[in-house]
């Protein structure tokens, strides 16, 4: 079971939502919220402790995806969480998490 890309603004939405109610693009879309008013996004350390919680958030998000086949897990996976970090760091669009996740993901030079 793959989530289609249509969903991923859910969780993009949930990290710039500052309100606690936060309503997804689709009804019955998942979301998660991350949390982030205690950190400062003007240090390496704000903006390092935000990128774990994405991290962690896509995680979960993706976690209906997570399907063993044999030894190894679903590819899907991988995809999944790749691509909800991705599309939530860009909704985020603050540079130091953009740098920071373009030296992580490898994707330097794209975006």
């Amino acid at each position: 079971m793959s989530f289609p890309r249509s969903l991923f603004p859910a969780i993009a939405a949930a990290v710039v939502a500052t309100l606690p109610v936060v309503a997804p693009a689709i009804a019955d879309a998942p979301a998660i919220r991350i949390a982030y008013g205690d950190l400062n996004l003007s240090t390496p350390a704000g903006i390092d402790q935000l990128y774990s919680r994405i991290k962690h958030a896509a995680a979960q998000y993706c976690e209906p995806t997570r399907v063993s086949t044999g030894t190894r897990l679903n590819p899907t996976y991988d995809s999944c969480v790749k691509d909800a970090i991705a599309m939530t760091v860009q909704k985020v669009n603050v540079k130091g998490l953009s740098t920071l996740h373009a030296d992580r993901s490898g994707s330097a030079g794209h975006g």
